[in-house]
Formats: structure tokens, C-alpha cells, sequence
């Protein structure tokens, strides 16, 4: 694997000057899309966007390149009524993807990879995303989730907050993971604000009571996920991108 690791820096903290240098020396560009959105007891409201900057920062150690700041302001899912989520207008969040990947393309980056922490952004933006990978061929766009841009070579398994997801926690931001507060019978007059959603409304899959130790989760439980199990699943997720990365 090419060494670039002295090479990569954040797009915000770079003058004009060095911005073209980069371009120049090593045309990639890393982009996290996330969210702020309820991952369960244990996680942060900011893990999606937290978890696609780390994964960046990996492959960006192995290829050089720029990672632009973390998109917070997304759409869609199942947890739009939940305490401390927000969810904006697909169609502005559509807007803000497709207008700044055509910007980057204009400023040189011939290598652009959108991780897409929030599994939803690839309804929201993936058709004009593909859209812009047939009008540009000399331009490689990865986009995808953790769980999909390794298509097909490598799938990994996605979920909400449970078993996998908390695995990807323990592996890249274990400091923001609190497996102990995992707990039942949480007493819910201390969240007058969360709003109870009626079976009609429900998104299948997730756990909707606030009082099980599961909340907001959809998949596996939480509790058995390991350090090792995330860990295995990101490094091999790393070096798949890194290795497209650099043979284009």
C-alpha cells in the first residue's frame, strides 16, 4: 500500500495554495455524511457522523487526501420521533450532496468517496449520484454506507444502534460508547419530551419502548457486540476502499 500517511489534511484547514497542492500531489477527497439522530442509550445522537469521519480518516492515513468537514443535516429513517433526532427536507440534503460533489469535481478531486454514516442517504442522493459517475468517467464516486460501498467484493452487515453498529462504536469512537447505560425499567418521567409513537406509525423493526434496555434499536442486541467484531469489519472495509482509491 502507497504511503501517503504525512499527506492527508482537513479541506477547512487549508489555504488556497495547498488545496491546489493536494489536488496536484494526491486528487482525493473524503467526505462523512451523517446525521444527529437517537442511537439508543449507549451511543451518541452524532454516531453516524462520527463513525463515517473516523472510517475516513483510516483510509485517508493509507491514501493522502482531503476530508471535508461531516455533513450533519440529513433525512429519513425511522427515528423522526424520537427525542434529540432531526431530520431535514430530503430534497435540500439531495441538494447539498449533488451540488458539492460537482463542485469538487470542478476543483480537480478525481477521487471522491461519500461514507454515508446514516444508512438513508443512499435513497436520497444515490440515483444522482450514479447520474454524475456516467457524465464524469474520468472521476471515480464511491458512495455508500459502510455496509454497501464495498459492493460487491465485500458486504458488510448494517443495523441501528444494535449489535453491529455498537461493534463499529467500540472499534472507532470508544470513548463516546456506554455499554452500561444498557439498562431496564429507566424512569420515564424524567423524559416528559418523548413523544410516544402509535402502532401505526411504527418503523418495523425498532424497539419503541423507552423502559427496555433496547431502545431505538433495530437488529441484534447491543449487548453482544465486541471491540474485535467491529474492528475485523472496519479494517477489512479500509483497505477496500484505500486499494480502489489508489487504482482508480
Amino acid at each position: 500500500m502507497n504511503d501517503q500517511s504525512s499527506h492527508w489534511r482537513r479541506y477547512e484547514e487549508l489555504r488556497p495554495d495547498e488545496l491546489r497542492d493536494m489536488v496536484w500531489q494526491t486528487p482525493f477527497a473524503y467526505w462523512p455524511l451523517g446525521l444527529l439522530e437517537h442511537h439508543g442509550w449507549h451511543l451518541p445522537v452524532g454516531f453516524d457522523g462520527i463513525k463515517a469521519a473516523r472510517i475516513c480518516e483510516r483510509i485517508a492515513q493509507q491514501t493522502g487526501g482531503v476530508i471535508l468537514p461531516t455533513m450533519w443535516w440529513g433525512g429519513s429513517g425511522g427515528h423522526g420521533d424520537f427525542l434529540w433526532t432531526f431530520y431535514q427536507s430530503e430534497q435540500a440534503a439531495r441538494d447539498i450532496v449533488i451540488n458539492t460533489v460537482q463542485r469538487m469535481i470542478l476543483c480537480g478531486f478525481r477521487r471522491i468517496v461519500l461514507l454515508m454514516g446514516h444508512y438513508p442517504w443512499e435513497a436520497i442522493a444515490g440515483k444522482q449520484l450514479d447520474d454524475l459517475q456516467r457524465d464524469h468517467p474520468d472521476v471515480l464516486i464511491l458512495w455508500g454506507t459502510e455496509a454497501s460501498i464495498g459492493r460487491p467484493e465485500l458486504l458488510l452487515p448494517g443495523d441501528h444502534a444494535a449489535r453491529e453498529e455498537t461493534s463499529y462504536g467500540l472499534a472507532l469512537l470508544p470513548e463516546f460508547v456506554d455499554l452500561a447505560a444498557l439498562t431496564p425499567g429507566r424512569d420515564m418521567t424524567a423524559w416528559p419530551n418523548q413523544t410516544a409513537v402509535p402502532d401505526f406509525e411504527r418503523y418495523r423493526g425498532v424497539n419503541y419502548d423507552p423502559a427496555d434496555p433496547l431502545f431505538a434499536q433495530m437488529g441484534e442486541d447491543a449487548r453482544t457486540a465486541t471491540t474485535q467484531r467491529g474492528e475485523d469489519a472496519i479494517a477489512a472495509l479500509v483497505e477496500h476502499i484505500a486499494r480502489r482509491v489508489l487504482s482508480g
